[in-house]
């Protein structure tokens, strides 16, 4: 299980302490504290499923998910411990809000699927630390097309009315991943690759809060410099609120769980404020990802010039994080992201007036819907992917901790 108490210095490999303490007191001292934490709850179930075998503890995880945790036979003490939790709706939460947030963001679709790969799932490479587990794991190395396909199926289902109901899909892939943290971790842990020292736990409570920012604050600024405007009640419910409760279901402790907008950007500046040097790894994944999946995607976009989709990529991907940070990743410079960003405005103005239309949000969801769904069914065909998540994957390649057993 995870440590309880952490140490009273963060690892080793950490930088800017003082700094961030200074700057932050409250949140940059439990965001230094959990860099020793992982998740007790799903960290105990893991360890059950030791003692009961991974395939049979999964199979009465997905009974408890889909009829509740009292039809579970003789349910093992830390699985009913975890879902004491997640049966319990924290006060906060505004289910009905939340669906009216995410009702419409599906008119961005094809927006979004751009942003999710070339900003959202890299940002993460920025620290060595919270991208290690997936380098050591082979997730981007067997197949980036394959995860980037996973995450999307599961962020789909979270971002669809009723996504985060307690018997809807979304809630129950999203107790999945919790639970693929939680033997990934487990797995870490126990190897003598991992220094605990230098890096903490893994997947810690301080990188597994980031991951909120990942795909919510670092989401919605690239999709702004793109152009895409969201109305007040869907940047507010649509993606912090919803964000807030998922954040809740993964396991992300109450005192670094970002509650709004503010939270996130502190969280962002202490997660690369405080992060270690870069390595090679990272700038490995940040190449897989554009040759195995972005580029390729690109260049069905640009059709005879397809030639230019690496420096399209590279271009996006300077304009959604930044020079100094694509530098660190080893992205090429690139013009186009400079001549997209000053198409941003005025698409911007174009996307406002649009959205004061109720009836031409609509019809630009239903064709945003129907998109998403030609390219679920192509992406899954072009990658082979026929699974939902990795704990469901097929063997094959790299062994993935998360693979249930029999």
């Amino acid at each position: 299980m995870s440590p309880s108490v952490a140490p009273a210095t963060p690892p080793t490999s950490v930088r800017h302490i003082e700094a961030a303490v200074a700057r932050h007191p409250r949140l940059g001292r439990a965001y230094l504290d959990g860099m020793w934490v992982g998740d007790p709850l799903a960290d105990a179930c893991a360890q059950e499923a030791v003692r009961l075998g991974r395939g049979r503890y999964m199979r009465l995880l997905r009974l408890a998910l889909a009829e509740g945790i009292e039809a579970v036979p003789d349910a093992p003490d830390a699985l009913i411990a975890l879902f004491a939790e997640l049966d319990s709706v924290p006060p906060w939460v505004d289910l009905a809000a939340i669906d009216l947030g995410v009702r419409d963001i599906a008119r961005y679709s094809r927006e979004m699927g751009i942003v999710l790969g070339a900003a959202s799932l890299l940002t993460g490479y920025a620290n060595p630390t919270a991208s290690r587990p997936l380098e050591m794991t082979g997730r981007y190395i067997e197949s980036a097309g394959m995860r980037t396909i996973e995450v999307g199926t599961w962020l789909r289902s979270v971002s669809s009315i009723g996504g985060l109901e307690r018997f809807s899909v979304g809630f129950e892939r999203t107790v999945r991943v919790r639970m693929i943290h939680a033997f990934v971790r487990q797995h870490l842990r126990d190897a003598p690759e991992w220094d605990r020292d230098a890096w903490g736990e893994p997947i810690s409570q301080a990188h597994l809060a980031y991951t909120i920012d990942e795909f919510c604050l670092v989401l919605l600024r690239a999709l702004a410099r793109i152009g895409v405007s969201f109305r007040a009640h869907e940047v507010a419910d649509g993606f912090y609120a919803r964000w807030r409760y998922l954040g809740y279901l993964l396991g992300v402790a109450p005192d670094l769980l970002p509650a709004d907008q503010r939270d996130q950007e502190v969280l962002e500046e202490l997660h690369l404020m405080t992060r270690p040097p870069m390595e090679e790894f990272c700038r490995a994944l940040v190449r897989g990802i554009n040759a195995e999946f972005l580029e390729p995607e690109v260049s069905l976009i640009l059709g005879p010039v397809k030639r230019w989709s690496p420096t399209v990529v590279h271009g996006l991907e300077r304009l959604f994080m930044g020079n100094d940070l694509c530098d660190d990743l080893g992205v090429p410079a690139s013009p186009i992201g400079p001549l997209v960003g000053l198409l941003g405005r005025p698409v911007g103005l174009a996307n406002r007036a649009l959205d004061r239309s109720e009836r031409l949000v609509e019809w630009r969801r239903q064709r945003g819907v129907a998109f998403t769904n030609q390219q679920q069914e192509r992406l899954r065909v072009t990658y082979a992917v026929r699974h939902e998540m990795v704990d469901d994957s097929p063997a094959t390649g790299a062994a993935h901790p998360a693979r249930s057993g029999p």
